[in-house]
C-alpha cells in the first residue's frame, strides 16, 4: 500500500478516535489524550515499521502479504488495521470490548481484512495453528500472575502454525527510569511492589509484570518457543549489548513442528 493510501487510513483512525471519545463517556487529561490519539493514528506507521524490520532480522517473514496475522491486546485496532493494509488476514482480540469499535469501523470503510473480537490473551478465542504470525505489542506485560501468563503464551502457541513466530513488545526491566510513571527504581520491584511504592510517591501506575530481555528469553523457552531472540529496536540509541538497559524490548521467537511440551 503506497503512502497517500495509508494516509487516508490515518486520517480515518483519527476521526473515529476523536468519535470513540466523544461518545464514550471515557475521559482523559489533555497531554494523555493528545498521545493516545496520535499513537493509534499519526504515529501508527512509526510504531509499525520497526516491528516489521525487527520480524525479518529474527528470522521471521519479510512481507504480510498474504499471512494470517493474530494481535492479541490490540487496543483500538490501529495496529491490526495497518498490518491489513500492508496484505494481512488479521484477528485481533482485547479485553476492552468498546474499543474495538474504532479498528472495526476502519477497516470496514477501506475494505481491509480485519476482524476484531473481546477476549483475554489467557483463553483466545482463535482456532488452533490458524497463525503465521502473532503479535504481542505492549499487552503481555498486563497478564501479571505468572500461571495465567503461561496460560497466555499456551493459548499463543496453540493458534500459531507449526514454524510460525512470534513478535512481543514490552516495557523492559532493566530500563533506568520506570516506562508508567518516570521514577528510578520502582519498575525493578515485584507488581504490587511497584504499585505502591508509586502511590507513596503520588504516582498512578498500571499493574505489570515486567522482565528483563533474559527473563523474557527464558519464559519465552519454558513456553516451548525456539529461535527466542531478543533484538534492539532499528532506531535504538543504545550501542551493542547495552540495549538490554532501553525502554523497551523486542523479541522475535518461533513456534517449532511437533507437539508442545509441558
Amino acid at each position: 500500500m503506497t503512502a497517500p493510501d495509508f494516509a487516508m487510513i490515518v486520517d480515518s483512525l483519527r476521526q473515529e478516535l476523536i468519535e470513540y471519545y466523544r461518545t464514550s463517556g471515557e475521559r482523559l487529561a489533555a497531554a494523555s489524550w493528545h498521545n493516545t490519539l496520535e499513537t493509534n493514528s499519526g504515529f501508527v506507521e512509526r510504531r509499525a515499521d520497526p516491528l516489521l524490520e525487527l520480524l525479518a532480522r529474527g528470522g521471521g517473514p519479510q512481507s504480510l502479504n498474504g499471512l494470517r496475522v493474530a494481535d492479541l491486546g490490540c487496543g483500538f485496532g490501529a495496529l491490526a488495521v495497518f498490518f491489513a493494509a500492508h496484505g494481512a488476514v488479521v484477528r485481533g482480540i482485547d479485553p476492552n470490548a468498546n474499543r474495538l469499535v474504532v479498528g472495526r469501523n476502519v477497516a470496514r470503510r477501506h475494505g481491509l481484512d480485519v476482524e476484531l473480537r473481546p477476549g483475554r490473551m489467557e483463553a483466545v478465542p482463535l482456532d488452533d495453528g490458524e497463525f503465521d504470525l502473532v503479535v504481542e505489542n505492549n499487552s503481555l506485560c498486563y497478564v501479571v500472575e505468572r500461571e495465567d501468563r503461561a496460560r497466555a503464551l499456551g493459548e499463543t502457541w496453540r493458534i500459531l502454525r507449526p514454524h510460525g513466530h512470534l513478535l512481543v513488545r514490552n516495557p523492559n526491566r532493566l530500563a533506568l527510569l520506570d516506562q508508567f510513571t518516570g521514577l528510578p527504581g520502582v519498575h525493578m520491584l515485584p507488581p504490587r511492589g511497584a504499585g505502591r511504592a508509586a502511590r507513596m510517591l503520588g504516582r498512578s501506575r498500571s499493574r505489570v509484570r515486567l522482565l528483563s530481555n533474559r527473563g523474557a528469553r527464558a519464559e519465552l523457552r519454558r513456553a516451548g518457543f525456539i529461535s527466542v531472540r531478543a533484538l534492539p529496536s532499528p532506531d535504538s540509541k543504545w550501542p551493542g549489548p547495552a540495549h538490554r538497559f532501553a525502554r523497551y524490548q523486542h523479541l522475535v521467537a518461533q513456534r517449532p513442528a511437533g507437539p508442545r511440551r509441558g
